[in-house]
């Protein structure tokens, strides 16, 4: 009995089986998936450069009223809070021995002026010498500078508002005994403030005189007041490179005093600037980057920004406003991916739909 070999002759069917069950090459390229996207074109803004700082209110005219001279408190002629014209008077001291005083200046001065008036009848006699007569001149002016002097104390004893303003709280109380010195209550002019400030030296050649300044304080959360420069500095500080600016406020109502911290924004100009929607921006790191659409793919760019206003933000260089900027799909983008562009009018957060921004120029294609 002869022993039959079976041979296996492959099909076409096996063949083809065995190409499908063949494992790929690891190296083979794969085909990435198709990311649906929403997209937005940049718009351009007219912005304000702006420098923000923290300031200290002043009076424009203050000081501290206090007694040149010793003495009882006699009189106390104003009330705290009182709004006092220049040369009004404010306190009395008791002025008794003072007022002595001039009366023996006034005696005195008489007695010499009528000395030198007796030694001018007689100046061209030989009774009275030159010497003489000289020395009765001088005589006359000694008192008459005595008398000067008396009178100026006593001007001392009564206190007076040098300028208009309002007075702030009493030290003292009517009948004390006050040492010169001593101070008794201030006064400040409070219709207009000067707001102090520093900014970086850098900012220098951008500052003007009479520039508008917004002023804030957070007794006034949802307040601004208006200001503008009056004068900068004329020394840069050494240590912290900034130069004090000053503004004038007018602050006729009184709702700000003297010694407030205030939040500063001066504006030094506008400027045009590309603008993107917040809700596009990636960040990494400390930078920022966003995608944008070329030819159905998502090309990754590194971005500079600058401003943020209301849920735009400005971009410094790294797009035009041409380009079509990625807001929504772009957590999953990675450089390269074919993307499929999805018109959504929701896509935009509503409060940055350009018809709620009215800063945004409507021509796109003007210079920035």
């Amino acid at each position: 009995m002869k022993k039959v070999t079976a041979v296996l002759v492959p099909t076409i069917a096996g063949a083809v089986a065995l190409i499908w069950l063949w494992p790929t090459s690891p190296d083979a390229p794969r085909q990435r998936p198709v990311q649906v996207v929403n997209t937005a074109l940049p718009r351009l803004a007219t912005l304000a450069r702006e420098i923000e700082a923290v300031g200290t209110a002043q009076a424009r005219e203050s000081i501290t009223v206090t007694s040149e001279v010793d003495g009882r408190l006699e009189k106390v002629a104003v009330i705290e809070g009182q709004s006092v014209k220049a040369g009004q008077a404010l306190f009395l001291i008791d002025d008794r021995t003072a007022r002595a005083q001039l009366a023996r200046a006034d005696a005195q001065l008489a007695d010499a002026q009528a000395a030198w008036g007796r030694a001018q009848q007689l100046e061209n006699s030989a009774v009275l010498s030159r010497a003489e007569a000289d020395t009765l001149k001088a005589a006359q002016n000694a008192a008459q500078a005595d008398r000067d002097s008396a009178a100026a104390q006593l001007a001392n004893y009564q206190i007076k508002a040098p300028f208009a303003g309002v007075l702030g709280l009493r030290q003292v109380n009517q009948g004390s005994y006050v040492k010169a010195g001593d101070r008794l209550t201030t006064l400040d002019d409070l219709d207009y403030l000067e707001v102090l400030f520093a900014v970086p030296e850098r900012y220098i050649g951008q500052i003007e005189i009479g520039q508008p300044v917004d002023v804030r304080s957070i007794s006034y959360p949802d307040k601004s007041f208006s200001a503008s420069v009056r004068q900068l500095d004329t020394r840069v500080d050494s240590i912290n490179r900034t130069v004090t600016v000053k503004a004038m406020l007018d602050n006729t109502q009184r709702q700000l005093l003297p010694g407030q911290f205030l939040a500063v924004t001066l504006r030094t100009g506008e400027h045009h600037a590309v603008m993107i929607p917040e809700q596009s921006i990636v960040t990494e790191g400390a930078g920022s980057f966003i995608y944008v659409v070329e030819d159905s793919t998502a090309t990754r760019r590194e971005i500079h920004i600058g401003a943020r206003q209301k849920g735009w933000v400005e971009v410094v260089s790294g797009i035009t406003e041409q380009e079509i900027v990625v807001i929504n799909g772009h957590t999953r983008l990675g450089a390269g991916a074919p993307v499929e562009v999805r018109e959504d009018a929701a896509a935009l957060q509503a409060e940055l739909q350009p018809e709620a921004m009215p800063l945004f120029e409507t021509s796109p294609d003007k210079s920035h």
